[in-house]
């Protein structure tokens, strides 16, 4: 069944890209709108659940994501000294919920999703900087910075739906609360209040390393530890991959937070640099996998380090009108939880259920598929911020207290406890309704899946 609906995607990030593979599956009209001019993803570690490996498995990703990644097995909790503070495992994710958890890098994630894409689908350089829609369309004005850097052309993009994966700083975001608010709405004060950055973190992936060198690289399952500084309020993440790498999360709390008018903040949300203080601070640590974090930063390329400053915030106004947000530019999470890709990539299947199947391009018809994608989506969205933010919260704190609550915490509280959390953050596993179902089972059942507004059949597409 296809759509006569016409879609731009504005970023092609982990959650437009998977977003315009389903629409590709689903036979829609989309493009994708990207401001950088060639794809380049820096950062780190992508922790998939399990829940995120059904959509991957039934769009057929899954085998190749696979091949190119570990499943991770335990997370090791340690202090700077590498002395322990607890472990907590996920070897029964796969009897559990159907599927291992997996890690892998970013770049490589991008490259798998990237390649089911048609080249002609995505247009690269044009960075969004105003949007127009009303009963008939939503047009977006964006800069074209592939041509005169300074004095760059302006190029418009018309369609039915616009939806905004562009991340935390989202230009879609921004410009769809500005219109509404001339069109005399009230948003709540928490949505337009100042992004407050109270943390940042240095994140990087080495080049290819020696099993000689680093025999963790030879395991099977993937290796993930967090060090916790002891004087100040630091932890590094460390993990292997299966390209015989090594990478590294260094995040700490910033002396002075800084708050920032989001008209005024204009960088993107990953950043190369230079080894900096924080870097300095944990250079000398002992790393699990033999010498010192130090090491592991002398063996990183400088186009493979960035830095990123942190903040966490959710967003009650998901959509309006033709525009709808997804991932990062709705809830924003911390990294110390590992779910803000994950989150995005439950949006994503949930936002083209709702589409499918769509019989019009008017606003009522939109505006079922947008509240029905909210209804569901944002009560587990907002449950998992405020976990991510707990978690932030027991990592970064510092104290006998706070150390005693670690080691409750942190690997020593009983099965059914971390079950039941385990078992909520796998809650969702949602699938699309136009495709045969994934052959991913568990012993845990998962949360119904929403039904799609408009779209009442079983699987039409093979």
């Amino acid at each position: 069944m296809s759509s006569n609906v016409k879609i731009i995607i504005v970023g092609a990030g982990v959650c437009g890209l998977l977003t315009a593979i389903q629409l590709e599956r689903a036979n829609m009209d989309y493009i994708i709108v990207e401001k950088a001019r060639t794809l380049s993803p820096l950062g780190s570690a992508l922790s998939l659940t399990s829940a995120c490996s059904y959509i991957l498995d039934q769009l057929g990703l899954l085998e190749e994501i696979q091949k190119k990644s570990k499943p991770c097995a335990k997370i090791d909790y340690l202090r700077d000294d590498l002395s322990k503070v607890g472990v907590m495992h996920a070897h029964d994710l796969m009897n559990r919920y159907g599927y291992s958890g997996l890690l892998i890098t970013r770049p490589t994630l991008y490259d798998i999703l990237l390649s089911r894409i048609p080249k002609e689908k995505i247009h690269w350089g044009k960075r969004m900087v105003s949007l127009r829609q009303d009963e008939h369309s939503v047009e977006i004005e964006c800069e074209d910075n592939l041509e005169n850097e300074g004095n760059a052309p302006k190029v418009t993009f018309k369609s039915d739906i616009l939806i905004g994966a562009d991340g935390a700083y989202s230009s879609v975001r921004r410009n769809l609360f500005q219109s509404m608010q001339d069109e005399g709405i009230e948003l709540p004060k928490n949505d337009l209040a100042p992004l407050r950055f109270d943390s940042n973190c240095v994140i990087g992936v080495t080049d290819v390393l020696t099993e000689e060198e680093y025999p963790a690289l030879k395991e099977k399952s993937g290796d993930f530890y967090v060090i916790i500084g002891k004087e100040k309020a630091i932890q590094v993440y460390l993990f292997t991959f299966a390209e015989n790498r090594l990478g590294f999360n260094i995040c700490g709390r910033m002396d002075k937070p800084e708050v920032h008018d989001e008209k005024d903040f204009l960088f993107t949300d990953w950043k190369p640099t230079a080894a900096d203080e924080l870097c300095e601070m944990v250079r000398h640590y002992k790393c699990p996998f033999g010498g010192t974090v130090g090491d592991l930063m002398d063996r990183t390329p400088k186009d493979r380090l960035s830095k990123v400053f942190l903040e966490d915030k959710y967003f009650s106004t998901w959509y309006h009108k033709r525009t709808v947000l997804m991932g990062d530019a709705c809830h924003k999470h911390l990294p110390f939880g590992g779910q803000g890709a994950n989150q995005a990539i439950l949006d994503s299947v949930s936002l083209v259920n709702q589409l499918y199947g769509i019989p019009s391009n008017s606003l009522s018809d939109i505006g079922k598929s947008f509240k029905a994608h909210y209804d569901y989506r944002s009560p587990n969205a907002k449950e998992v911020f405020k976990n991510t933010s707990l978690v932030a919260a027991i990592l970064g704190a510092r104290g006998i207290i706070s150390d005693m609550v670690r080691f409750i915490a942190l690997g020593h509280l009983p099965d059914f406890i971390n079950n039941a959390g385990m078992d909520g953050m796998n809650a969702e596993r949602p699938y699309l309704c136009f495709l045969p179902p994934p052959p991913g089972k568990g012993s845990v059942p998962p949360k119904p899946q929403a039904v799609p507004v408009h779209y009442k059949g079983g699987p039409t597409v093979v």
